[in-house]
């Protein structure tokens, strides 16, 4: 059975939460599709991602995501190659039939859902939830995603 994907939880709080998140992601080789965000700024309660955002280079996401404190209430993030097609994918099947490399949600102010088409990525990130210490760190099966028991909003 293949892992394509890793669950884990956050602290429920202010902080760099989502440079953190993008660390074992090789994320300056990728575009970002940022939707359904609401992450505010510490300093000045303003959202960290403009309009002019929602599709953005991985180097510039991860900046931004490093140099703020915020309280993350929720985002989807999906990561294409720089040639590739950028389209919105929900189900496993529309994600394993597009360009999209990495699905990343956050929900909730803790949930993190992450699913990606490179094996080793995926187990980089579950190594990496540990190490952080991150809570109820799990792998998400092809199986379990065959099966629709996840979908990215």
């Amino acid at each position: 059975m293949k892992n394509m994907g890793v669950t884990f939880t956050i602290p429920n709080e202010y902080g760099k939460y989502l440079s953190g998140i993008l660390e074992p992601i090789p994320f300056g080789e990728y575009q970002w599709s940022i939707d359904n965000d609401e992450i505010h700024m510490l300093e000045n309660n303003e959202f960290l991602f403009k309009e002019e955002d929602k599709l953005i280079q991985g180097e510039r996401l991860y900046n931004i995501a490093k140099i703020n404190t915020y309280y993350l209430v929720f985002a989807t993030l999906r990561a294409f190659f720089k040639d590739g097609t950028v389209q919105s994918v929900r189900t496993y099947k529309e994600f394993l039939d597009s360009d999209c490399q990495i699905a990343l949600a956050v929900y909730d102010c803790s949930y993190v859902m992450f699913w990606c088409k490179s094996n080793q990525t995926v187990t980089n990130m579950y190594s990496y939830a540990l190490s952080k210490g991150y809570e109820d760190v799990e792998y998400i099966s092809e199986n379990d995603l065959l099966k629709e028991k996840y979908y990215i909003e």
